[in-house]
């Protein structure tokens, strides 16, 4: 009977001892599963997570772009709104100017000498026809007398600032002396020359 209860008892513990690896190891599986499915849903989180802030930066990355050619582009029209602004004051001064010169005696010897030029290029021709602006036609006479051996006939010029326009058909010549060609050709100089200095400062910013 002892013999029998040893039996039973040896027969018990290898049972609950099989049974006890049979569990450590059903754990052990259970663990490692958990774990790699843990380690599964951190790798796709993490990848997700990427994803989302990645594309976050390009969706930031774009409307700070755009956002910031707006507002290059409204400045680029501010400062060429200014620019045109301070042409028109400039040159509304210039041309206040000239007209003040054209009432005094320096431009009465500046117009003599324009025509005596203007006759020198055009040098051969017999036949010369000169514009003047309609406030200089009375000083016609007084410049044809100073070319007495050029055929000079005086017409009226679409100009307004001063000078004059001598033209030569039988020479195929046309000299343009006037005050407002200068002035138009300056003004063409100070576009491009203010042109460059702004295109410089946004450069800079």
């Amino acid at each position: 009977m002892p013999e029998l209860k040893q039996k039973l008892d040896r027969f018990t513990a290898a049972i609950l001892s099989q049974a006890t690896a049979e569990a450590r190891q059903a754990l052990d599986e259970v663990t490692a599963k958990r774990d790699k499915a843990y380690r599964d849903s951190e790798d796709r989180i993490l990848t997700e997570v990427y994803r989302y802030i990645h594309g976050e930066v390009e969706r930031i990355k774009s409307e700070s772009g755009r956002e910031v050619s707006r507002h290059m582009l409204e400045n680029k029209h501010k400062l060429y709104l200014r620019r045109e602004e301070i042409a028109r004051e400039v040159f509304s001064a210039v041309a206040d100017r000239i007209a003040a010169y054209t009432a005094t005696q320096e431009y009465a010897a500046r117009l003599n000498t324009l025509f005596h030029e203007a006759l020198t290029a055009l040098g051969g021709a017999e036949d010369v026809t000169v514009f003047l602006r309609p406030a200089d036609m009375a000083r016609a006479g007084e410049l044809a007398a100073s070319a007495p051996e050029v055929h000079i006939h005086f017409e009226e010029g679409s100009f307004a600032l001063g000078g004059l326009i001598a033209q030569s058909l039988e020479l195929g010549l046309y000299l343009d002396s006037t005050f407002d060609t200068a002035l138009a050709e300056l003004n063409g100089h100070f576009a491009e020359l203010f042109g460059l200095s702004l295109s410089d400062e946004l450069e800079e910013e």
